[in-house]
């Protein structure tokens, strides 16, 4: 059975985006969804079945200009 994907975010895509995100968790950035905190999994699926919307990365930084979190903010497109 074949899996209906948001045409925003192809397999290809996703495969990218589930690489990235994990790149980040390896270095201690904490993921966060509709600030819902969470894995690279997580997100890579709501990206996925968004529907009619899309998702905006919220980066969240210390004083020493380091990424820390990083928070995926629903929007509507």
């Amino acid at each position: 059975m074949k899996r209906r994907t948001n045409s925003k975010c192809s397999d290809q895509s996703a495969a990218l985006l589930k690489k990235e995100l994990r790149g980040y968790e390896r270095a201690g950035t904490h993921l966060y969804l509709e600030g819902r905190r969470c894995h690279a999994d997580e997100i890579v699926s709501a990206c996925l079945f968004a529907g009619d919307s899309g998702y905006m990365r919220d980066f969240i930084g210390n004083d020493q200009e380091t990424i820390t979190d990083i928070n995926f903010v629903r929007i509507r497109l």
